[in-house]
């Protein structure tokens, strides 16, 4: 097996210092590749560039607030001017929003919710094709969710965006399959990442009136591998789909959830 696939390459992971993005940015600096995190926390981004440099690896941090289209622009010509192309974009970073009915839901909220999880994926794919489309190569990878298929309630900012985070992957990767670029979106069930078990289970188990503890085995139960996902399994499937091995894979959305 090849030791150094990514060998060259460089990669652009938003939210790449926590949660499934620490994960997907370590596995791909494993594997050789020149790992670009943009984020808003500067010292989560700097400690995980540490991490990764000590280990070996080649990585650098922008701070980049996904909401400012100013300061994607800003990032990316830095990017550009540095190391001249990109050759694999995941499109990783996103947030919940406000967690209730539609007719409570504040406008900003709204607003906040899109730029994040999908204006910025748009604009960042915007931004690395002229080079990709250049070099005919190319992998741009989206982070969708479950949340499209199974549109539970009181979430309709985060299913909607995520629905059309689909509707973008499909769109674009017909646009550029001729150019050798694979546009593909993978879609977890709930990751089991820190955050989510430290604050998100336990507060839906009190909502249940339940435990954490019986609250994660029904969500376990609820998969057909009776298994959650963890963060390793997607950053796998990132790694997959960024490599040779995927290269007539385009336009795919990837459920990760155990058959949930």
């Amino acid at each position: 097996m090849e030791s150094k696939p990514m060998q060259d390459k460089v990669a652009i992971v938003t939210g790449g210092a926590s949660g499934i993005g620490r994960a997907i940015s370590t596995r791909l600096s494993k594997a050789a590749a020149t790992v670009i995190i943009f984020g808003r926390n500067v010292e989560r981004g700097n400690n995980t560039v540490e991490e990764l440099t000590a280990d070996g690896g080649k990585a650098e941090f922008f701070r980049t607030d996904l909401i400012s289209g100013e300061e994607i622009q800003k990032s990316m010509s830095l990017v550009l001017a540095k190391y001249l192309s990109v050759d694999i974009l995941v499109n990783n970073a996103g947030i919940s929003g406000f967690m209730g009915p539609v007719v409570d839901t504040p406008m900003q909220e709204v607003e906040d919710v899109l730029k994040v999880n999908l204006t910025s994926m748009f604009h960042l794919s915007k931004l690395v094709l002229p080079k990709m489309i250049e070099n005919r190569y190319g992998r741009i990878i989206n982070i969708s969710s479950v949340a499209p298929r199974v549109t539970p309630p009181n979430s309709a900012t985060y299913n909607m965006s995520k629905a059309a985070v689909n509707a973008l992957t499909k769109t674009l990767s017909r646009e550029v399959a001729s150019y050798g670029i694979t546009v593909n979106a993978i879609a977890p069930g709930m990751v089991m990442t820190e955050r989510i078990l430290k604050s998100r289970i336990p507060g839906m188990a009190q909502k249940s009136g339940v435990s954490p503890e019986e609250y994660l085995q029904k969500l376990t139960e609820g998969t057909d591998t009776h298994r959650l996902t963890r963060e390793e399994d997607v950053a796998e499937l990132v790694m997959f789909l960024a490599s040779k091995a995927s290269q007539n894979i385009t336009g795919e959305i990837v459920n990760v959830a155990g058959g949930y």
